[in-house]
């Protein structure tokens, strides 16, 4: 069937163009491939009887498709004449008026058919690296995804141990506090201890000289001489010895009512508002690069030669530019 029939069904092809590869029927033939200007060297065959041929069934059935489908695009010039061929110099298809009258008659010009093929061969070539690089970015997402995940579960680790630093901090503190207040407790109980013991002292001391002045008064209102005489020199001497037991400082406490404790929490204060996390600014570089990741399906053997390709994994901050290939010969050896 014609390629470039607007009829449908199409008209049965008449010529099979060998350079532009496409099959034309007679009226097709005249109007989009007129033996003269660029189609003039163009060889002119009979079409394939079976569809298995050359430039047959495949693309007989392809244009017979496109003449049922749709109609093939016109020349924009030229209304009436369909593309035939393809301006390189332009990047364009132009009809075969364009070649004789237009612009295009001194540009370098292909034939459409192949041209078509050439660019086919081009996007499928560039969507073939397009689909590599979709790959890797698939991978790149998957492991985004997963260190997405880590962030979150490494995050909860660092909280937890914070948490647990912080608290042996305040236990810490805490039992440092009791050891204080245990310090202070005996200092208060010493200082009372003294304090009741100069009370208790002094009190006995205050009876005795109170018993001995009343005895004394008593013996000094006696009006017998020589009774008074009998025992005046014991009693003076008794009265001696009480008023020396007043010694100096006898009658002042032997402790103050302050602490002489002075705790100085300024540096553990200051400690407390640094308390920071370390920064590792100066990171020393990984000196082994990560595991190369091999493209299995790029991967051959020939013969007894293998060739292995491989890429870089994702997120890698090491450019590599090659790997030491060692072969392990299965016998527990070194490798080679």
């Amino acid at each position: 069937k014609c390629q470039l029939c607007d009829r449908s069904p199409p008209e049965p092809a008449a010529v099979l163009c060998e350079q532009c590869e496409v099959l034309y029927c007679a009226a097709c033939q005249l109007r989009c491939h007129p033996a003269r200007g660029p189609f003039a060297k163009h060889r002119l065959v009979p079409p394939p009887a079976h569809p298995g041929a050359p430039g047959g069934g495949g693309d007989g059935g392809g244009g017979k498709g496109a003449g049922g489908g749709r109609k093939l695009p016109t020349c924009a010039e030229h209304d009436l004449e369909n593309y035939s061929m393809y301006c390189v110099s332009c990047r364009s298809p132009v009809c075969y008026q364009c070649l004789e009258e237009g612009k295009h008659s001194k540009h370098d010009v292909k034939a459409l058919g192949a041209m078509w093929k050439q660019h086919k061969a081009q996007l499928s070539q560039a969507l073939n690296g397009v689909s590599d690089k979709a790959k890797e970015a698939k991978e790149f997402l998957v492991q985004l995804k997963n260190l997405l995940q880590q962030i979150q579960e490494n995050g909860l680790d660092y909280e937890a141990c914070l948490v647990a630093q912080c608290d042996a901090l305040v236990d810490a503190l805490t039992r440092q506090k009791a050891k204080l207040l245990t310090k202070v407790t005996k200092e208060r109980e010493h200082k009372l201890k003294v304090v009741w013991d100069q009370i208790n002292h002094c009190t006995l001391k205050l009876r005795q000289s109170t018993g001995l002045m009343e005895y004394c008064l008593e013996v000094i209102k006696e009006n017998d001489p020589s009774g008074f005489l009998q025992i005046s020199d014991a009693l003076i001497k008794r009265v001696q010895v009480s008023q020396e037991q007043w010694v100096k400082g006898a009658l002042e406490p032997k402790v103050s009512a302050e602490f002489d404790l002075t705790l100085d929490s300024e540096p553990l204060l200051q400690s407390i508002h640094q308390l920071d996390f370390i920064q590792m600014k100066c990171r020393v570089p990984v000196s082994v690069p990560p595991v190369p990741l091999l493209q299995l399906e790029k991967c051959c053997t020939r013969n007894n030669s293998v060739t292995l390709a491989w890429r870089m994994p994702p997120l890698s901050h090491n450019p590599v530019e090659g790997y030491i290939l060692e072969l392990d010969d299965g016998d527990g050896g070194q490798f080679r």
